[in-house]
């Protein structure tokens, strides 16, 4: 495999599911510059991702994606990887 299929993978994951990623990622980095502990952080987190998804279906906006919510929490999950002990 060469490096450049490698690089291609972020092309494969749809457009939608990369903007919840970066949603999570900036909740839970703003969460964190507030100085919130980590674990109430990953619960906000949670509900945050599903909270997404129950606006977007009760708005009619969009319907109820458990992979758009499983973006959301892996996006943040990134930030959250690091700072685990």
């Amino acid at each position: 495999m060469k490096l450049s299929d490698i690089m291609r993978y972020p092309e494969i994951i749809p457009c939608d599911k990369r903007l919840h990623a970066l949603a999570g990622v900036v909740f839970t980095s703003i969460l964190l510059s507030l100085g919130v502990a980590l674990m109430p952080v990953l619960l906000m987190l949670i509900a945050f991702g599903i909270g997404i998804e129950m606006y977007q279906r009760n708005t009619n906006t969009g319907a109820f994606d458990i992979f758009d919510a499983l973006a959301t929490i892996i996006g943040g999950a990134f930030v959250l990887l690091p700072l685990i002990k």
